[in-house]
């Protein structure tokens, strides 16, 4: 997790350990009961809405900044990508800001899926807005046996995509086949 101090411009990396002591009580209340009802599970967090933006170059050819990010995050290549991380029958939290219903249904002929909407009743009555659900999905992550993030941070991750995290301002044509071999 980076921190960032703006007035000096410089950042700070804060290891994951340290998340649970940042969110409020009433939060990591919530994320430990889910916990609990989840088990021995796995999660994977599938970052899509807010980082596959495209936009026309003066061509009219459009361009993105993650060109693999759209096709790499879609169901069928997640199956194809975690097949040799995940067991077949695992139970998978799937933490995402992809809001097409089902859109994730495709793993469920390998794995057992969770989503902190199965939880509503348990997690409505506490957020009051989508930084505190973040929170507590960020806690439920923090809970799994094995975590999957859309980008590798370090060199020991597993991750959905090889594309860099960060903002490289390059703008590139998406790939959305599959003709590349998942690695």
């Amino acid at each position: 997790m980076e921190c960032k101090d703006r007035n000096n411009r410089s950042a700070i990396m804060l290891p994951y350990s340290f998340l649970p002591s940042m969110a409020a009580e009433n939060l990591r209340i919530v994320a430990n009961k889910i916990k609990a009802l989840l088990g021995d599970y796995d999660a994977i967090h599938v970052r899509r809405g807010d980082k596959i933006k495209t936009r026309k170059d003066r061509f009219g050819v459009e361009r993105t900044l993650h060109p693999h990010l759209d096709r790499d995050t879609r169901a069928e290549f997640i199956l194809h990508r975690i097949a040799k991380w995940v067991p077949t029958g695992r139970t998978i939290f799937i933490a995402s800001n992809e809001r097409t219903p089902g859109f994730f249904s495709p793993l469920t002929v390998r794995y057992k899926l969770a989503y902190s909407s199965n939880y509503s009743h348990i997690i409505d009555p506490i957020i009051e807005n989508n930084y505190q659900l973040f929170m507590i999905e960020r806690l439920i992550i923090s809970g799994a046996k094995m975590i999957i993030r859309t980008f590798k941070e370090d060199d020991t991750d597993l991750s959905l995509t090889d594309d860099p995290k960060k903002n490289t301002k390059l703008w590139q044509i998406p790939v959305y086949t599959m003709d590349e071999e998942a690695s």
